[in-house]
């Protein structure tokens, strides 16, 4: 550890290890590795031994430090880096969020692979001390890592650490990673060991050795360092403690030239590692050279060439922690407030000021929190987070330490770093009963799943507030009270307190998501038209700037709802193309409700794939829209057939019972339409219910954002309860006539005529159905409408007009069938059976040929390809890795009977079901 050449003995079967996962790895098969053991066990040596002995290999390093732990992706950028500045990765602007960071990295490892034959081994040491939003990053792209030749190692000290993300440990130490555990040094190895050193020891010194320093490499490197060879083989002199490390190195150190230790102690300013140029700038050195060998070769730097000039790096950070420790205060103040002057970023300018400073500093206290506000209305929270709390520290008053600390507590929350937030809370200075102290406590207590107890927290906050005399905290405070009130299905509240945060603070419009909630409430409370005023000077998709991605969103998602489903998918597509730099929270929504609008027109695999992808960066991301987007996914699935991956993501959805004010109507939705479709009447209701003593909510009323009481009334129907299903039914079609919503007046219709027919009234139910199908004719509904033409032919069958009714199952037949609708397929296929037309044809009637089965991911990947992305273009699309990518091309081709893209356009199946 820090010795150049220095000997490694021993962990033969550690590397034995190393090497049989790498072999995996060659031969396809991307693995994860986990170091693990105590400070000087020797972790870096096994890995860096390991790594020497494969140079065919490409490694991408990194290496967490103990005071940049809050430097946000800071341990990222060291692994892209280096594979940015080559020339063949296009530079991208800097990441929004972890998510999109991890995303990055993945398209780094992919791009890595096509310019390489051998493998890459991705190494992480030292990442209980790397910064959390790039562990988070890590995770997301390693769960994304499939057949790609990318061998994964994460060193730690303990796996079980805290400081890791929850994600990247349940990663770590799930049954897909190897986890290698290291111990001390055998007896053998000491004296291997001692012997490489220059002397060697009998068997009797060896054992005392070992049990002295517990076969810890460090120690024994240290006493043999230390103590002469003569008292170590002699039991008369007890022997000393191993010289700390840090000793160790101070002295090496000391016995360097002015030069190398100028170098040295610069190098140890700058970071782990840094261009020499910048070291020997910062030292005041004109010619480094001399002393960086010196320095190189007393083992106290690494040197790196590159073609920009040579890197220096420290070989271990606990050596250029021992180095910077010995500066002193007074230099280190010097070379911090030096390299503030030389550095060629704000955010590392403000870093070194702040290491310079020596007590409260309410000048660069406002400079910090003017960088991360910066930061935040660019939607870069990890950014934003540690900037604040550095402003907090140096802030002189208690209020304004109390005022930074609560906007970075906000910061950390939109990160989805509770933990952190709650270790800012805990030591916010002030009142613990003021508006500030009330409105963070609010703040994180939807992420413990309790709303109904943050809801009278911040309206407390409200009213110990001034806005006319504060208005800030104010604006924060009502912004919580605007995502308080759309959680609650509470319209009108969140689109009310939306516009009041937004006229108290203004620049919060592109920090937050108070825009998008502003719109979403109009739209719940059923006043979409005051929602599109909100967007009524938003230019076309194609001219919508990243700043208003929010409102390309609000504006696509009331599109949606008002049937206005074309310009829907040109807002929401156009969404998802801006966000494919984040921020994800973002991207998720556009990716979502791009999916909802997907299945409304009748492109439902893709509307499978977007809505699968969503889900999945929900699971990474611990995103609030968890619940909703499986149950979205669910419901598509159901709706073709699918039902055991229906109940896969269902049951990622947390059966939460209806209470007043929390009320999970979304997975309750997809439950019934599920056990609707298997014709399980009573099962739906059960799910249905409830929600009829909740319903005070104008989100849980409107027929066109989440419909229930239409599933409500057709499972009640099922169960004979007519009188029941009139009334919910009534409730249903009163509003879709108010709001005018042809789609939801076509599904009223459908449903009131099977309420019709079941209370013996053919006539009339034809007449509805009637009516229904000239709703759906006005709108893009391919599903309703075949819906209603199966319901108008079974009602004419069983009423004795066979070749009327076959001709409406005919034509329901053919949408069902282009949508891929399996189980209304198979019911409309009795039907016709019964009217005689499967005699007449010789047989049932059956779908055409859709061709082979390709499974969802297939399918995405190989509609993309067709489309005439690269695989690197689609991998980006996708969030995957570009080998996955290939990976499912090479089975979608096997399946088609095709050897290229070519092939794809012919043999696909179909695409999208119109309207026509």
């Amino acid at each position: 550890m820090g010795d150049q050449g220095s000997p490694f003995v021993g962990r033969g079967s550690h590397l034995s290890a190393l090497d049989g996962q790498l072999a995996h790895v060659v031969a396809g098969a991307s693995r994860i590795v986990l170091v693990d053991g105590p400070a000087g066990i020797g972790k870096t040596a096994l890995i860096g031994r390991f790594v020497a002995a494969h140079p065919d290999a490409e490694v991408l390093r990194a290496c967490g430090e103990e005071n940049e732990t809050g430097l946000p992706l800071g341990l990222l950028d060291q692994l892209l880096s280096p594979a940015e500045k080559d020339e063949q990765v296009l530079p991208r602007p800097p990441a929004a969020d972890a998510p999109t960071a991890g995303a990055r990295l993945l398209d780094v490892l992919g791009e890595l692979q096509t310019r390489t034959a051998g493998p890459l081994i991705l190494v992480v040491d030292d990442a209980h001390w790397a910064d959390s939003s790039s562990l988070q990053a890590l995770a997301f792209a390693l769960r994304r890592l499939r057949a790609d030749r990318v061998l994964t190692v994460v060193v730690v000290r303990e796996a079980d650490d805290p400081a890791l993300p929850e994600g990247l440990r349940r990663l770590l130490t799930g049954e897909g990673t190897l986890r290698v555990s290291l111990s001390g040094l055998s007896a053998g190895e000491v004296g291997e060991l001692a012997a490489a050193r220059g002397g060697s020891l009998p068997p009797t010194a060896v054992v005392r050795l070992l049990d002295h320093t517990d076969g810890n490499p460090l120690h024994v490197k240290a006493l043999l360092e230390q103590v002469p060879a003569a008292r170590l083989m002699s039991t008369a002199f007890p022997l000393p403690a191993p010289l700390g490390y840090a000793r160790l190195i101070e002295q090496r150190l000391a016995d360097r030239t002015a030069e190398a230790q100028a170098l040295t102690a610069a190098a140890s300013v700058l970071g782990m590692s840094c261009p020499l140029h910048r070291a020997a700038r910062l030292a005041e050195l004109k010619d480094p050279l001399p002393a960086l060998d010196e320095a190189v070769g007393a083992g106290l730097l690494d040197e790196t060439p590159e073609p920009g000039g040579p890197r220096v790096s420290f070989p271990h950070p606990m050596l250029r922690a021992t180095v910077y420790r010995t500066l002193g205060p007074v230099r280190r103040h010097a070379l911090h407030r030096a390299a503030a002057g030389q550095s060629d970023s704000a955010y590392g300018s403000l870093q070194h000021l702040v290491h310079a400073a020596q007590g409260p500093d309410e000048a660069l206290a406002g400079q910090l929190a003017d960088a991360a506000r910066t930061e935040a209305a660019a939607r870069r929270w990890g950014s934003a987070a540690p900037l604040l709390r550095d402003a907090g520290r140096l802030a002189r008053t208690e209020r304004d330490r109390e005022r930074y600390g609560v906007e970075a507590i906000e910061a950390l929350l939109w990160e989805g770093r509770r933990d952190e937030a709650q270790a800012v809370f805990d030591e916010l200075p002030g009142d613990a009963c003021s508006a500030a102290h009330r409105y963070a406590r609010a703040m994180m207590l939807p992420f413990d799943g309790d709303l109904r107890q943050a809801e009278p927290l911040l309206r407390e906050a409200w009213n110990d507030c001034d806005p006319t005399t504060d208005p800030e905290p104010a604006s924060y405070i009502a912004g919580m009270l605007s995502f308080m009130a759309l959680s609650l299905n509470q319209g009108l509240d969140a689109a009310e307190w939306a516009g009041r945060s937004l006229r108290l603070c203004a620049r919060r419009a592109s920090s937050t998501m108070l825009r998008y909630v502003r719109m979403t409430g109009y739209g719940l409370s059923g006043d979409i038209g005051r929602g599109l005023a909100v967007v009524a000077e938003l230019p076309d998709a194609s001219l919508v700037t990243a700043a208003d991605v929010d409102l390309l969103c609000g504006r696509g998602l009331l599109r949606l709802w008002s049937g206005e489903l074309a310009g829907a998918e040109r807002d929401l597509r156009e969404a998802v193309f801006i966000c494919r730099d984040g921020p994800m929270m973002l991207r998720i929504i556009a990716m979502f409700q791009l999916g909802l609008t997907q299945y409304a027109l009748g492109a439902w695999e893709e509307a499978a794939q977007l809505l699968d992808s969503a889900a999945s960066l929900t699971d990474d991301t611990g995103n609030e829209l968890h619940p909703t987007v499986h149950a979205a996914a669910a419901w598509v699935l159901a709706a073709r057939g699918d039902h055991d991956r229906a109940e896969w993501h269902l049951r990622q959805v947390p059966d939460i019972p209806v209470t007043p004010g929390m009320i999970m109507i979304e997975s309750r939705r997809a439950r019934a339409f599920l056990a609707l479709l298997r014709g399980q009447p009573d099962a739906a209701a059960a799910e249905l219910l409830p929600l009829l003593e909740a319903d005070a909510a104008e989100g849980l009323c409107e027929p066109m954002t989440g419909p229930w009481r239409d599933l409500l009334a057709e499972a009640l129907i099922g169960l004979g309860r007519l009188d029941e299903a009139d009334h919910a039914l009534t409730v249903f079609e009163t509003l879709a006539a108010d709001r005018g919503h042809a789609a939801a007046l076509a599904t009223g219709c459908r449903i009131r005529g099977e309420l019709l027919a079941a209370r013996h009234e053919p006539g009339a139910a034809e007449d509805m159905f009637g009516t229904g199908l000239a709703h759906a004719a006005r709108v893009t509904a391919p599903y309703e409408r075949a819906r209603l033409q199966l319901a108008s032919g079974e009602l004419l069958r069983r009423t004795g007009r066979r070749a009327a009714a076959a001709q409406a199952l005919q034509a329901a037949h053919k949408t069902l069938t282009g949508l891929g609708a399996v189980p209304l397929l198979e019911r409309c296929a009795r039907e016709l059976a019964a009217c005689g037309t499967a005699r007449a044809a010789g047989g049932p009637p059956s779908p055409p040929d859709r061709g082979p089965v390709l499974t969802s991911q297939e399918l995405a990947v190989a509609r993309l390809a067709a489309s005439g992305l690269t695989n690197r273009q689609v991998a980006r699309e996708l969030l995957l890795s570009v080998k996955t990518v290939e990976y499912h091309l090479g089975h979608a081709y096997t399946k088609l009977g095709i050897s290229s893209r070519v092939g794809l356009a012919t043999r696909l199946p179909p695409g999208p079901v119109g309207n026509g």
